[in-house]
């Protein structure tokens, strides 16, 4: 099974997010911010990840501009899940509609990750 990359910058949120795809029995990598993201899918082959979980408010560069790259100039194919603690709008959903292909807002229950998982991974 093809490991899922999740970009998180806060510590406990990746820990919580690792021990969940862990006890789902699926690899996970993570990255600690966009830039750290866009260096491991660099040199990884375009169908390396499963599914990237990518944070949008994150330090030296955000979870949008990163998912642009990783799409758009890498050519990776995992689809990429935004995950934010504020509600995007239609315009914000249509403008990063070409690289960001569904939302997970923050706080999230197990059992919504999950359903993501399904989609994508599982």
């Amino acid at each position: 099974m093809s490991p899922v990359l999740v970009v998180e910058d806060n510590e406990i949120n990746a820990e919580i997010i690792m021990t969940l795809l862990e006890e789902y029995g699926i690899p996970g990598e993570l990255a600690v911010d966009g830039i750290d993201s866009v260096e491991k899918c660099t040199d990884k082959p375009k169908d390396y990840y499963s599914l990237i979980l990518m944070d949008i408010h994150m330090p030296r560069m955000n979870g949008y501009e990163a998912a642009r790259k990783i799409k758009m100039d890498l050519g990776i194919n995992a689809p990429i899940v935004a995950q934010t603690a504020t509600h995007t709008t239609e315009i914000s959903i249509k403008e990063h509609g070409e690289y960001i292909i569904d939302y997970l807002y923050k706080p999230f229950k197990p059992d919504q990750l999950f359903a993501i998982l399904q989609r994508f991974v599982v």
